[in-house]
C-alpha cells in the first residue's frame, strides 16, 4: 500500500502521473478499481486499438446481389 503523499488533483505532478497511468494498462486498471469504477468487463492494453479497429456491420447479401452492377462483369 502507498504510504507517501499524493499530489493534489489539478497540480502539475498530478497531470504528469495521470498521463503515465493512462498509458499503462496495469496502472490504469488499479487506479480505476481504487476509485470504484467497474472494470470487470474491460480490458486494458497498449495496442492502440480504437476507432476503426472493428469491421462495420454490412449487408453481405445485398452486396453479393449487386456485385456485377457495382463492378461490372469481368471477362476472363
Amino acid at each position: 500500500m502507498f504510504s507517501g503523499k499524493t499530489p493534489e488533483k489539478g497540480s502539475k505532478q498530478h497531470t504528469i502521473n495521470e498521463k503515465i497511468i493512462n498509458n499503462t494498462g496495469v496502472l490504469k486498471k488499479a487506479r480505476d478499481q481504487s476509485e470504484g469504477f467497474n472494470t470487470a468487463n474491460k480490458t486494458y492494453s497498449n495496442t492502440g486499438a480504437g476507432k476503426g479497429s472493428s469491421q462495420r456491420p454490412t449487408n453481405h447479401q445485398a452486396y453479393s446481389d449487386n456485385f456485377d452492377r457495382i463492378f461490372g462483369k469481368k471477362d476472363k
